[in-house]
């Protein structure tokens, strides 16, 4: 019985250490706190803002959505679209 608790404390302490380490955001307090600086939404708003742009991005794109260095115009437009959409969805969260 006490081998069963110590690989579940194993497997558990895998996992912990997966998802702290390579399924974190590293763009998402940035962009919340971006959010925040335009003065115009509140601290949940811009929360929920971040899911949503996290959701649809990848953090490479998210970092390059906010250092303004997006030059494909298609990509202009999508990014355009979902945060227009995700403003949308978020205003009243």
């Amino acid at each position: 019985m006490g081998k069963v608790f110590l690989w579940i404390s194993a497997v558990l302490l895998v996992v912990f250490f997966v998802k702290t380490q390579y399924l974190t955001s590293s763009t998402w307090e940035p962009f919340k706190q971006g959010c925040m600086a335009g003065g115009t939404a509140t601290e949940a708003q811009c929360s929920c803002l971040s899911d949503y742009v996290h959701k649809h991005f990848s953090d490479n794109d998210v970092e390059r959505i906010m250092a303004g260095s997006i030059t494909d115009p298609a990509m202009k437009q999508k990014v355009e679209g979902i945060v227009r959409v995700g403003a949308r969805q978020c205003k009243a969260p």
